[in-house]
C-alpha cells in the first residue's frame, strides 16, 4: 500500500504544479494585458517576474513528483523526498484554503494525507526480487 499511497502523492504534486504553474503564467500575460502596477513596479517586469515564478514553480514541483514516482516504483524508501514533499505541501493546502476554493483545498489536503501516511507507515519495505 506504501507504494500506491506514494503513487497517488506523486500524481497529485505533478497535478499541483502543472495547474499552479499554468495558473501563474496566465496571471503574469493578465498583469501584462491590463498593464496592472504591482506595488508601483513595471508591469513588464511584473509580468517577467510572475512569468518566471511560475517557471520555476512548476518544475520544481513537477519534478518533485517525478523523483517521488521513480522511488515508488523501485520499491525504495523515499523518507527524505517524501518529508520535503510533505513540508510543500503544507504550504500549498494553506494558500489553497486561503485563495483557491475548496475543490482545490481538498485536493491538496488528500495528498497531504497520503504523503503523512506513507511517512508514518513503519512496516518494513517488501525484499526486491533481482
Amino acid at each position: 500500500m506504501r507504494m500506491v499511497a506514494h503513487l497517488l502523492a506523486a500524481a497529485g504534486i505533478l497535478a499541483e504544479g502543472l495547474v499552479v504553474g499554468g495558473l501563474l503564467f496566465v496571471l503574469g500575460g493578465v498583469v501584462d494585458a491590463y498593464s496592472m502596477s504591482l506595488g508601483g513596479a513595471d508591469p513588464a517586469h511584473a509580468q517577467v517576474a510572475i512569468r518566471v515564478t511560475a517557471v520555476v514553480l512548476g518544475l520544481a514541483l513537477a519534478a518533485l513528483g517525478a523523483f517521488l514516482g521513480l522511488a515508488a516504483l523501485r520499491h525504495q524508501p523515499a523518507r527524505r523526498l517524501s518529508m520535503v514533499a510533505l513540508v510543500v505541501q503544507c504550504v500549498v493546502v494553506t494558500v489553497a484554503g486561503i485563495a483557491l476554493g475548496w475543490a482545490v483545498f481538498l485536493g491538496a489536503l488528500v495528498v497531504l494525507g497520503f504523503l503523512l501516511w506513507v511517512q508514518l507507515d513503519e512496516q518494513p519495505l517488501p525484499a526486491r526480487g533481482r
